[in-house]
């Protein structure tokens, strides 16, 4: 931890900001959890160590409120943050269930990756990339069939894609922006990933705080057209692309590659960059994770529908029925089950490992979601603290009658970009707006005169500007893991690629927020409103824009 002078400036402020709020009397107390952890997230840039400081904090203020003295409620309230508050996070079944699930599509992801086959994958489309657009759509395309993991997509792609970008003079950092702004962004919205489970445990939970009977994931899936800026960016990419036109220092990187400046020594300046582990190049089958992938889709949908079809008791049945009676969780598990097995089996039956050598494949991929799993459980502890502390209920009150209903999608999603960017991760963002911002949407639309058929919609809303503004934040920061990765793998200077990748970054979510998400707030059908938002992006490009040639 890096006590500058800044940082120190931060604690004060923060120290200073806790007192004022704590002497202010009745219920303002309450705020203080979420303050801490956000404000400390901000200054130290730990969500681990931010999300317990704000639960201790949550647990010391319960045991003041109910008798006990500030010294001991303050030795008593660290220990309550681990046998109490976090063990009610973990006993719930369904927190249960997406904790196994995430850490079984990590193992399935931890064989795909050791077996070789999503270097087969990208090997098998190579071929066709006889041009530099063509590369690139490649590393675009590449990067939406490895939906199901960010780190997955970012590490694999860009080693894999580089050279045939470096043989057509690509700059490795337009390679980098192409595989950062796809990586996330396709992993936050398929409906298969190791972020859904994560995602649905977080919707869940606050759901459970705004009275209103939703399932987490319907909620997902109705919330996915409010994903302004990912979907932006995803369906823009290949427009501009094509279009050969950059600005800022994206241009000079450009100039610089047709200047033959993109190899390895150009960028003496970066450090180590660690070698994807992988089979040699003529045991990387495609097959080897296509199938694992094939099959995780279709025991998923063909679970759902069973689940569904079995729990359903009413006399007319529809897919939207069925789907909405179905145990997602009990689904993705059985999903990730049998996936797992698959490409174990692919493994050994390839040649590319044997049991000893999958098992500990699996293992290492269950490792790499082990510090989103604590994130998880306390940010379910955190929910169970500003809940038993009323803390949405509190912000209502300051702010009923002087908050417009149709800002907060707006402001949410520029209180994520700002916390993402500050602390360089989307899933600590997540768990840290989710316990507060959700709960106060439905007071919020009702007290706002929102239609009671069209409160959904504003949940959805509020959902997706959460979610979405926690990936945009996450692209502009230097200190975000995914944005580290994306150089890594491009070897390319970290500093280069943030200087070339912000620009676009914050012109995509520029325009997320002025086309996006303020007419949103209104109830304008996102479908709609995603048409301006892509027309504005490629008018900038076309009239700021310059060909490097």
């Amino acid at each position: 931890m890096n006590f500058s002078f800044k940082n120190s400036a931060g604690y004060i402020l923060i120290l200073i900001t806790s007192v004022i709020i704590a002497v202010s009397g009745d219920n303002s107390v309450s705020l203080l959890p979420p303050f801490i952890a956000i404000g400390l997230a901000f200054v130290t840039k730990q969500v681990l160590v931010s999300l317990f400081c704000g639960i201790w904090c949550g647990a010391v203020i319960s045991l003041i409120n109910n008798g006990i003295s500030p010294l001991n409620a303050f030795f008593s309230g660290f220990f309550k943050v681990a046998d109490t508050y976090a063990v009610k996070g973990m006993m719930d079944e369904s927190h249960i269930m997406i904790i196994l699930f995430s850490l079984m599509i990590g193992g399935m992801i931890g064989i795909v990756t050791a077996s070789g086959g999503m270097q087969g994958i990208v090997g098998k489309f190579a071929k066709k990339a006889d041009s530099g657009p063509k590369s690139q759509l490649l590393a675009w395309a590449s990067g939406l069939i490895i939906f199901f993991d960010d780190y997955a997509n970012t590490l694999i792609v860009g080693n894999s894609v580089r050279p045939l970008t470096d043989k057509y003079k690509v700059s490795r950092e337009k390679l980098s922006f192409i595989i950062d702004s796809t990586a996330a962004p396709v992993a936050s919205v398929a409906i298969l990933s190791t972020w859904i489970g994560y995602e649905i445990g977080l919707i869940g939970d606050a759901i459970k705080t705004t009275g209103v009977e939703l399932d987490p994931y319907m909620v997902f899936l109705y919330s996915l057209p409010y994903r302004f800026y990912a979907l932006v960016l995803l369906i823009f990419i290949p427009c501009y692309i094509f279009m050969k036109r950059d600005f800022g220092p994206m241009l000079k990187a450009e100039k610089r590659s047709l200047n033959n400046e993109n190899s390895d020594e150009s960028y003496s300046d970066t450090t180590d960059f660690p070698v994807l582990k992988a089979p040699p190049e003529e045991k990387c089958k495609w097959y080897s994770a296509a199938v694992p992938i094939i099959v995780l889709i279709l025991m998923t949908f063909g679970g759902i529908f069973f689940s569904g079809y079995s729990a359903f008791e009413g006399d007319s049945l529809s897919l939207h029925q069925i789907i909405g009676e179905a145990d997602p969780f009990k689904v993705l598990i059985w999903g990730s089950l049998v996936a797992s097995i698959v490409a174990g089996t692919m493994m050994i039956v390839s040649g590319t490992g044997n049991l000893t050598e999958v098992v500990s494949a699996w293992i290492e991929g269950v490792k790499s979601m082990v510090t989103a799993m604590i994130i998880l459980v306390l940010a379910w502890a955190l929910s169970s603290v500003v809940t038993e502390l009323k803390t949405a209920e509190y912000i209502l009150f300051l702010l009923s009658g002087t908050l417009p209903y149709w800002i907060l999608p707006g402001l949410v999603f520029l209180t994520a970009s700002v916390t993402s960017f500050a602390t360089g991760t989307s899933w600590g963002t997540m768990a840290l707006l989710f316990p507060t911002a959700l709960p106060l949407a439905v007071p919020l639309a009702v007290s706002g005169g929102i239609p009671p058929e069209q409160i959904h919609s504003y949940i959805y809303c509020v959902t997706g500007a959460i979610l979405t503004g926690a990936i945009f934040g996450d692209h502009c920061s230097p200190i975000s893991d995914t944005t580290i990765m994306a150089s890594m793998s491009c070897r390319v200077s970290h500093i280069e690629h943030v200087r070339t990748q912000m620009p676009y970054a914050l012109t995509i979510g520029a325009i997320s927020f002025f086309a996006g998400y303020l007419p949103a707030g209104f109830m304008i059908n996102p479908f709609l409103l995603l048409i301006p938002q892509l027309i504005a992006a490629y008018l900038i490009f076309r009239y700021f824009g310059k060909k490097a040639e």
